[in-house]
C-alpha cells in the first residue's frame, strides 16, 4: 500500500507542477519533486522495494518530461536512490535543515549525472539551443529552487509513511 501510494503521490505533484511552472516560463527552474521523493525513499526504503519506486518514478517523469530520451530520469533516479540508500547508513537526517542541504546536494548530483547521460547518450545533444550550457546555467539555480521543497516533500511523504506503517520513528522531526 505504501508503494501505491508514493507512486500515485509522485504522480500528482508532476500532474500539478508541470503544466503551471510551463504556462509561467519557468521550465528550467523547476524544482525536481521526484528527485526528493527518490532520496526520501533512499533514506527510509528497503533496497529492492525503494528502487522500484524509485524506477517507477523516474519513468513517470520520464513521461512527463519532453525531449528527453526515455529511461534517463529512470536512471537518475535509480543512480540517486542508491547513493542515498548507502548513505542513510551513515547518516542521519533530522530537521528542516537537513532535509534543504540534501535535496541540495542531491539535485546538483543530479544535474551532473544528467550532463553525463546526455552527452553520452543524446546524439543532437550540444547542437542549437540545447548543450552543456544550458544544464551548467541552470545547474545552481535549480538546485536553490529544490532545497525548500525537500522540507515539504520529506513531511508529505513522511506523514504518508505515518497513515501506511505502523513504525513509530521519523525521518523529519
Amino acid at each position: 500500500m505504501r508503494s501505491a501510494a508514493i507512486i500515485l503521490v509522485g504522480f500528482l505533484l508532476l500532474a500539478l507542477e508541470s503544466p503551471l511552472l510551463y504556462d509561467a516560463g519557468m521550465a528550467q527552474y523547476v524544482p525536481d519533486l521526484v528527485l526528493v521523493m527518490t532520496v526520501y525513499l533512499g533514506l527510509t526504503s528497503s533496497f529492492g522495494r525503494g528502487l522500484g519506486i524509485a524506477l517507477a518514478l523516474g519513468l513517470l517523469k520520464d513521461g512527463f518530461a519532453s525531449g528527453t530520451p526515455i529511461g534517463m530520469y529512470a536512471e537518475i533516479g535509480a543512480i540517486a536512490f542508491i547513493v542515498s540508500y548507502r548513505l542513510s547508513r551513515r547518516l542521519v537526517l533530522r530537521g528542516p535543515v537537513g532535509a534543504m542541504l540534501v535535496s541540495l546536494v542531491f539535485s546538483l548530483g543530479a544535474s551532473v549525472v544528467e550532463l553525463i547521460l546526455s552527452l553520452v547518450f543524446v546524439r543532437s545533444f550540444g547542437q542549437g539551443s540545447s548543450g552543456p550550457g544550458l544544464i551548467l546555467g541552470s545547474m545552481v539555480p535549480q538546485a536553490l529552487v529544490t532545497a525548500p521543497f525537500g522540507v515539504v516533500v520529506f513531511w508529505l511523504l513522511d506523514r504518508l509513511d505515518a497513515l501506511t506503517t505502523r513504525k513509530s520513528d521519523s525521518v523529519f522531526l
